[in-house]
């Protein structure tokens, strides 16, 4: 009778949870922000088009002078921005400051605590003295350290509400500082914006330009919600469907 050949025990196959802890762990790469497509529009398309195809001398020196103020525009834009953070912040910490102070002053103890601001003061200077001036033993010396220390703990609770109320001014002042930066700023866009229009209406005129907006004026009162369609409609839409219906009329002449 012929032998079989000798056969190894098969091993049963690993578990899945087996196979899940040998895995390596795939991490997944940081994905990169997709980079912000700067959107122009029709109308600037065609007048950065004109202004590079323009021989007028006084075209380029008019967009120089167009892009120095929009970036300046831009860095005001960003101190506002940042004004304004910090005007929120100080008009968040001068609520909190008041409203200490109310508790502080509410409590009974806190006006004689102030009373005695004068006479712990003295008797501060008077302890510090004794200890500069006068021989004494260690013991006397260690004794008069303490009473110190109790005359400036009295001295911190008693100045509480004096350096809330000090704190309280100053972030009021910090305020209206912001604030009148803030105006100032405002008024600096206020006027780039003005020069912006008076150099971009200079530069339509030498390229022969039009505006690209016409203002609508609705000719009824009573029919407000269709006066705001129009006024929703670009030009980009009225060549779209001017283009359907130059379509739609050559489909029925062929039929």
């Amino acid at each position: 009778m012929a032998e079989l050949p000798n056969q190894q025990p098969q091993q049963p196959a690993p578990s899945s949870e087996a196979t899940q802890q040998k895995a390596p762990q795939v991490q997944n790469a940081p994905q990169k922000p997709m980079p912000q497509v700067q959107r122009i529009s029709p109308f600037t398309q065609m007048l950065n088009d004109a202004i590079a195809a323009s021989k007028d001398p006084e075209v380029p020196k008019i967009k120089e002078e167009i892009d120095s103020i929009k970036k300046q525009r831009g860095e005001v834009i960003g101190r506002i921005k940042d004004t304004r953070r910090r005007l929120n912040y100080k008009e968040s910490e001068s609520v909190s400051i008041a409203k200490l102070l109310a508790i502080e002053k509410a409590k009974a103890e806190t006006e004689q605590k102030r009373n005695k601001i004068g006479y712990l003061k003295k008797l501060k200077n008077r302890l510090e003295f004794r200890i500069s001036t006068e021989a004494t033993s260690l013991s006397a010396e260690k004794e008069l350290i303490r009473k110190i220390e109790e005359v400036n703990k009295e001295l911190n609770e008693a100045y509480r509400t004096v350096r809330l109320e000090r704190k309280s001014e100053f972030v009021k002042k910090d305020v209206e500082q912001y604030k009148a930066q803030l105006v100032e700023l405002e008024a600096k866009i206020v006027e780039s914006d003005k020069k912006l229009d008076e150099l971009y209406d200079r530069l339509r005129k030498l390229l022969g330009i039009k505006k690209e907006r016409q203002e609508f004026k609705p000719a009824k009162k009573q029919q407000p919600e269709h006066h705001q369609q129009l006024q929703e409609i670009n030009l980009e839409d009225i060549a779209i469907i001017k283009k359907k219906k130059k379509a739609d009329v050559t489909a029925d002449e062929s039929a």
